[in-house]
């Protein structure tokens, strides 16, 4: 049986990402658009579909170090803030980005809010991280061969 920690993850997050963009609960919001992801960064992301790939990344991340909050995974999403002649300091994600996405995989029914606190996987979200990752595992197995032998 496959599970989403056989494949690597870029693939995963963009096979995930693509099956996500189905779901009627995972939506960006209208400020998406000109948003920060961290305070680190100095634009706005690129991509106009980033809202689900941050999406699935996160559930990646629920599904691998779950049961996690929102402070955990904004260290996740860190880096090095330029703070001009002083020395760089980490700055974690945007938690406010962070929350919401996990709120919204709440109303989907993928991941749950844990007894010990954070959020967990549903079995709903365990199924579909694992489904999108045999989809992911037969895909690159057809491009690598010598992948098959795994």
């Amino acid at each position: 049986m496959t599970t989403h920690y056989d494949v690597p993850g870029e693939h995963l997050v963009g096979a995930l990402a693509n099956t996500l963009k189905s779901d009627e609960a995972i939506s960006p919001p209208e400020w998406s658009s000109f948003v920060k992801t961290a305070v680190h960064k100095e634009k706005s992301p690129s991509q106009p579909d980033w809202w689900y790939f941050r999406t699935a990344s996160v559930l990646r991340k629920i599904g691998v170090n779950g049961p996690i909050g929102t402070e955990r995974l904004a260290r996740h999403y860190s880096g090095a803030r330029d703070r001009g002649a002083k020395p760089n300091r980490s700055e974690g994600g945007s938690r406010k980005v962070l929350r919401l996405i996990m709120q919204q995989l709440e109303v989907a029914g993928l991941i749950e809010k844990a007894k010990q606190g954070g959020r967990g996987l549903t079995p709903k979200g365990q199924s579909m991280l694992d489904n999108t990752a045999f989809d992911v595992k037969k895909k690159l197995e057809k491009e690598i061969a010598s992948l098959s032998k795994y």
